[in-house]
Parts: C-alpha cells; structure tokens; sequence
C-alpha cells in the first residue's frame, strides 16, 4: 500500500477495503484477512487494522463470526446500495473539485463520457 499524507491511514485502508468488496475481489461471504495478517500487509500496526475492521463492521459490510473470523456480508442487494451510495459521493468529490476549476456541467459529462 502506498499511504498519502492528506488521509488517516485509517480512512485509507477503510477505502481499500471498500474497493476490494465493491469491485468484487472480496465476495459476499468471502472470508477476509485476520489483522495481524492484513497489518502485516499493510506494513501498519494491528490497532490501525482493528479500526478499520470496526468501522466496516459498522458500516455493516462486515461482520465477524466469534469462532471462525470476519467475513463480507452475503447480503448482496445490501452491498450493491452500498457501492453505488459509495460511487455516488465519489463522483460528487469529483465533480465538486473540477467545479471548482471552472469545469461546466456540459464539459463535465463531455470528460467522462471521454476513452
């Protein structure tokens, strides 16, 4: 993982994370990295990787089976609501931010819809 300044570490593996189910490399039901594991990894300390285990857990896109580990979600209409509120706000940083360069909303459509 290649960590940026202007985010928490946190907050960036939280992201990863969710890369990782919305794009399908983590499955409903796909059993997940145990921390020591995934800070190993991540090059992190175990803490970071509890937090961010929790906040997903939170967030309901995982959730941990007292015996055999942490796992995604198999609720599949639940995960696909998540990944397009999660690309929703994406594109809205996005869009925000070339707004904010003076990009129109007829030039932006223009870009994305650009190879």
């Amino acid at each position: 993982m290649d960590f940026k300044s202007n985010q928490t570490i946190v907050s960036q593996i939280i992201t990863y994370m969710k890369k990782q189910i919305f794009s399908g490399k983590l499955p409903p039901g796909h059993k997940i990295a145990p921390i020591r594991e995934f800070a190993a990894f991540c090059a992190v300390n175990p803490n970071t990787i509890t937090k961010a285990y929790a906040a997903l857990e939170e967030e309901k896109l995982i959730y941990t089976d007292s015996t055999l580990g942490k796992f995604v979600t198999p609720n599949v209409v639940y995960l696909r609501a998540k990944r397009l509120e999660y690309l929703r706000g994406e594109v809205q940083k996005f869009r925000c931010e070339l707004t904010e360069c003076g990009v129109s909303e007829e030039e932006f459509i223009k870009l994305i819809k650009e190879k």
